[in-house]
């Protein structure tokens, strides 16, 4: 065996292999034309895809014959990968042993008509749940068996002449009818992998049909077509409801299809496929060669053996077939007796847990009162599927198969779990039943027993602990529980709402993170609690200071918050502000931003060893934002001189400094008056 990296390296020559395995990723990705056209003699090729993609898939499989399979390096196993070119280079393909591990064991069930269709598929389904097969995984084996049984009992079955026995047949009247040769069914599970085969005993499937059906499911505007006689649904669903599936085909001789579910998968997806063909030479041995074929004209072969040329004991051979044929004749009669007298008649005991409603072939039959349903005038030997109705319950269904007796059968119920759902008021408290915390309110349960009653304890801070008993209601019902919580004594409970809603909640000038309204708050019983609501661009929302009576479960403070104008306080030195009229911004550091509402405002300046210096700044309600900036420490004289003092500095001092007698100094003192002298305050001028 060879491994290559990049196609480069296997030259520019044809390929002389058996088997080609790709990944198709990266710079492989376009590879599989390029390797297909290089194939020597009777190679094949296996590609691996990065991850599912049944459009994918069916693509490559098209694109030439020479692909027998598909696998995907996602959850990549190297076993299936050994199997699958184990069936392309020996030739070997039928048998659920290419599937499953050594030791496991495999069943096998066959099936003539639809009933022994219906009973089969509720066999494979009790044993995949005495497997612990998931639910999910039970109803696409389910789904998957239902339709490659069709697809053999109504679709696969040809004349003499290779065209469909049941072509011009209705699908409700193919039901009734029983085919010559049965479907063999196999199925086996290992704990990881549940797979299921079936078997018809003709062999017209071939690899164009499949991949045409399922090109159209995925491309076409009207994807699923359902015509008599059509398979194109069934190998589509079977697509989207298995990890594998596989054909192999012996032409005119056999078909099989298997599906494998992949147990441990997060997910059911399609991870592998393939379309193996079997070659058998005349004397029944793996060949290279083509299977016997019927003579011109036939349309389909029919054919896996030719007989042996040797007349040996043919004269022997032709009198124990005589006897044969006697031994035949009467067995024969014993078998057609039913179908001359008619089939015998017998009655059915059904015993459902509880007492429920009956159905049997889809007709109701009746109610099982007090449990106990008699059913008269079935038919011995014959299949009939049941199913057991009762609402609150999930349906229970089985296929009985009567004989001489009373026969009878019993079908358990599985209640449906009782939905009940548990809030509190507020919500976010702790519920206890017998003990166990089952969750924080708002919470939904579905554990508790149908019909029972249960004390449900309920839980949080700052509240005292509620008590509640619970019905809860019967099976498949709903309820609803909604307990309300009484503060305790030492707090009070305050609810804040704003207008518009989502204000950030500020209590006792620290915002508290994740309150936004509308929200509930405990507080201290008797002690002052001070709120206020922001929200950006919107003037602050200041309450009174509240103080709320013990154990006060009804206290509400409600604001407005209208837009406002954003003043921008800023200062070339350390500076607290304080705005007139507006509480919020009250001796407040800088850089500090200030929502206040249209109108005049003094905006006032404090820094250190200095005077307090103010300005007036007008809010138009269309300003959204205005800057306010105060530069201290500077000076300007007559002539554009402009002169930096620091803070504190004298008018004496800056009059010298300047060249003049008079000056206003922020923090200093006046001079005399001689000159005229500009103190500058940040955009704003004011002339001495």
């Amino acid at each position: 065996m060879d491994g290559y990296l990049a196609l480069e390296d296997l030259g520019h020559s044809e390929i002389q292999a058996a088997l080609v395995v790709v990944h198709l990723e990266g710079a492989m990705a376009a590879a599989a034309p390029l390797l297909l056209s290089r194939l020597a003699g009777d190679a094949r090729l296996i590609a691996i895809l990065p991850r599912s993609n049944l459009s994918a898939i069916v693509d490559v499989m098209q694109s030439s014959e020479r692909v027998a399979g598909m696998m995907v390096a996602e959850d990549f196993d190297m076993k299936l990968l050994s199997a699958m070119a184990t069936r392309v280079l020996a030739g070997d393909i039928f048998g659920l042993d290419k599937h499953v591990p050594w030791g496991a064991q495999i069943h096998s069930f066959l099936v003539g008509d639809y009933q022994e269709k219906s009973l089969c598929i509720a066999q494979v389904s009790e044993f995949a749940e005495t497997m612990s097969v998931r639910r999910k995984y039970r109803e696409s084996i389910e789904q998957c068996l239902d339709e490659m049984l069709m697809n053999a009992l109504y679709d696969a079955p040809v004349d003499d002449q290779g065209r469909p026995i049941f072509s011009e047949i209705p699908t409700k009247t193919r039901i009734s009818l029983r085919v010559e040769q049965k479907v063999v069914v196999q199925y086996a599970c290992d704990g990881k992998q549940f797979v299921v085969g079936v078997r018809d005993a003709f062999g017209t499937l071939d690899r164009e049909t499949v991949l045409r059906y399922l090109y159209k499911c995925l491309h076409s505007e009207q994807q699923i077509d359902r015509k008599t006689g059509g398979a194109g649904l069934g190998l589509y669903l079977m697509t989207n409801s298995s990890t594998g599936v596989y054909f192999n085909v012996l032409p005119g001789v056999a078909t099989e299809a298997v599906c494998t579910f992949d147990l441990e998968s997060p997910k059911v997806q399609i991870e592998s496929f393939g379309f193996f063909t079997e070659k058998i030479d005349a004397a029944g041995r793996l060949a290279a060669g083509p299977a016997k074929r019927l003579p011109a004209g036939a349309s389909h072969p029919v054919e896996r053996r030719q007989p042996s040329a040797s007349n040996a004991g043919s004269r022997v051979m032709t009198a124990v077939l005589g006897l044969a044929v006697l031994a035949a004749l009467g067995l024969v009669v014993f078998a057609a007796w039913p179908r001359i007298f008619g089939p015998g008649r017998t009655q059915v005991q059904v015993h459902t847990v509880p007492g429920a409603m009956v159905e049997i072939e889809g007709r109701n039959i009746g109610t099982a009162t007090n449990g106990t349903l008699i059913v008269k005038n079935l038919e011995i030997g014959r299949a009939y599927p049941i199913v057991a109705r009762l609402d609150g319950y999930e349906p229970k269904q089985a296929v009985i198969q009567p004989q001489e007796g009373d026969n009878p059968v019993t079908l358990d119920l599985r209640a449906i779990a009782a939905t009940v759902t548990v809030d509190s008021a507020p919500t976010g408290a702790t519920v206890e039943i017998d003990g166990k915390p089952v969750g924080t309110t708002p919470l939904v349960l579905k554990s508790l027993p149908p019909g029972s009653s249960a004390t449900l304890v309920f839980k949080k801070a700052g509240y005292h602990d509620a008590t509640a008993r619970l019905g809860v209601p019967g099976p498949g019902k709903e309820s609803t529980l909604i307990q309300p919580l009484s503060v305790s004594e030492e707090l009070a409970r305050v609810r804040l709402l704003s207008e518009p809603s989502g204000a950030q909640v500020v209590k006792d000038g620290q915002v508290i993170p994740g309150a936004i309204t509308p929200i509930e708050l405990l507080v201290e019983a008797d002690k002052p609690a001070h709120f206020v609501l922001t929200m950006p661009h919107k003037v602050p929302v200041v309450f009174a200071p509240l103080k709320a009576p013990h154990g006060a479960n009804n206290l509400e403070l409600t604001g407005k918050l209208i837009d406002g104008t954003t003043l921008q306080l800023r200062a070339n030195v350390d500076a607290r502000f304080r705005v007139a009229g507006a509480p919020f911004c009250q001796d407040v550091p800088s850089p500090f931003d200030c929502v206040v509402p249209p109108g005049q405002h003094v905006v006032e300046a404090i820094v250190a060893q200095a005077p307090r210096i103010s300005r007036t700044v007008v809010a138009k309600p269309k300003d959204v934002e205005i800057k306010v900036k105060f530069e201290l420490g500077f000076v300007e004289a007559s002539g554009n001189k402009l002169v930096q003092i620091a803070p504190g500095t004298s008018a004496r001092r800056a009059a010298f400094e300047i060249g003049t007698r008079r000056v206003t100094v922020t923090g200093g003192e006046e001079g005399t008056h001689q000159a005229t002298v500009v103190v500058r305050l940040g955009t704003t001028t004011y002339v001495n």
